[in-house]
This record gives structure tokens, C-alpha cells and sequence, in this order.
């Protein structure tokens, strides 16, 4: 099996995980698994509907239902314009849970305004436009990461009641977590390491995916090297 970041490789990982007996799920349904051996399966959506679309739809032919992340304040895409609603209502459509990708603890301090507040905003724009119930909510960290950041993420600072989620990835500790970050796998391919482990936290970036994904962030960093300047996606 050749490990890329193309779409058939993708829909190899997904049937391979299926074959070995493992329920793929998103957040909104984890409780409903009664299954020894779960993935669920997140997509943070930090740059690319459209490839977003292009995963879902492989997931949908499985049978599969994920989480999408989608974010309210992003440089490269919002949810709201006549070229991406589209992209989601149709995921939304296929039975995939909404989720947000909030950026309320960084962008509070720029906005000068109150981080819950600045969530709530996030979260009800995505349930107002989408007729859906946000429940599950993941950070977005590329502004003011720090080496501790994740150690101190949202979730730390405010009571997921109070901002009216009932999940987030941090609370899934018993769940191995593999993320393709970058473009790139941290402990190898996920489907060479399926065996090792019967709890999965699965975090795919769709940006990163199908023909062409790589030169289209190249380009996007060229066009914006301000916006990437603290970030360093290719080696």
C-alpha cells in the first residue's frame, strides 16, 4: 500500500480500519458506540471547502459520518460567502456533524472583547446558517501558539456548559490521537499502526488531500507570507 495523501489512499485507510473491526464515528454519535474498537473521526478545516467536500463524499460511500471543524474568522475561506455555504450544507446533508473551529481565546484579545462572548458568536453564526445544534467545538492555534499551548487550550479557561458544547477533542484522553498536521504523519502512516491500538482519535486536514493540495498551500504562501511567517510547513 503506497501511504500519500491522495483520495484513494485515503478510502484504503478508511476500508482497511473497517476491515479490522474497528466503528468509525464523530463526536456528536461517540456515546451510541458500543464497540471495543472506535475511531472518531475529526476534520479541522483550516484552508479548503472544496477538498473538505472531496472527503466527505469518500466517507459517505462507507457509510461513515465525521466531524467537520469549520471556522468563522478564516483568511482563506468563511462559511458564509456564496462559494462555500454550498461545500457544507452539502456535508451537513450527507449526515456529517458541524462542529466549531473556534478562535475566541486569540482573537478575544485582538477584538478586545470577551472570549465567551466571542464563542457564543462563533457558535450560534455557524447554527444560524446551518439549522444545526453546534455540540462540538475543537480550538484553531495558528495565531500566538506557544510551547504550552495546548496544555492550557480553551477548555481550561471556560466551562464547555457554559458556552453550551457538550464535547471537545482535549476530554478524549483514553483515545490514541494521530493528526496528518502539515501534511505530514507524526508516528507513520495511520493504517500501519491500526493494530497497536482499539481507541482512535483520527484528526484528517483536508487542505492536505488529493491532486495538487500541496502546490495550492505553497501558492497560498507565496500570496500571504506575512499570515505563514511563524509557521513552517515544508522542510
Amino acid at each position: 500500500m503506497n501511504c500519500n495523501f491522495t483520495y484513494n489512499h485515503y478510502r484504503e485507510i478508511l476500508k482497511v480500519a473497517l476491515a479490522a473491526g474497528f466503528r468509525i464515528t464523530n463526536f456528536r454519535d461517540i456515546a451510541k458506540i458500543k464497540s471495543e474498537k472506535v475511531i472518531i473521526l475529526r476534520h479541522d478545516v483550516d484552508y479548503s471547502p472544496k477538498r473538505a467536500l472531496e472527503i466527505a463524499k469518500i466517507e459517505a460511500k462507507l457509510g461513515i459520518k465525521s466531524t467537520y471543524f469549520v471556522r468563522v474568522h478564516g483568511e482563506y475561506y468563511h462559511p458564509f460567502d456564496r462559494i462555500n455555504f454550498p461545500y457544507f450544507k452539502t456535508i451537513k446533508k450527507m449526515g456529517h456533524e458541524i462542529g466549531l473551529h473556534t478562535e475566541a481565546r486569540n482573537l478575544s484579545k485582538l477584538y478586545e472583547t470577551d472570549m465567551i462572548s466571542l464563542f457564543k458568536l462563533e457558535k450560534k453564526m455557524l447554527e444560524e446558517i446551518f439549522k444545526v445544534k453546534v455540540e462540538s467545538a475543537a480550538e484553531h492555534a495558528d495565531l500566538g501558539r506557544s510551547a504550552n499551548y495546548w496544555k492550557k487550550h480553551l477548555f481550561t479557561q471556560i466551562d464547555k456548559k457554559e458556552v453550551g458544547i457538550k464535547r471537545f477533542p482535549q476530554e478524549f484522553q483514553d483515545f490514541h490521537y494521530f493528526s496528518d498536521s502539515l501534511g505530514k504523519w507524526k508516528q507513520y502512516c495511520i493504517c500501519q499502526n491500526l493494530s497497536q491500538y482499539d481507541k482512535i482519535q483520527l484528526l484528517i486536514h483536508p487542505d492536505w488531500w488529493g491532486e495538487g493540495a500541496r502546490k495550492e498551500i505553497q501558492q497560498l504562501i507565496k500570496n500571504n507570507p506575512n499570515l505563514f511567517s511563524k509557521h513552517k510547513y515544508f522542510n
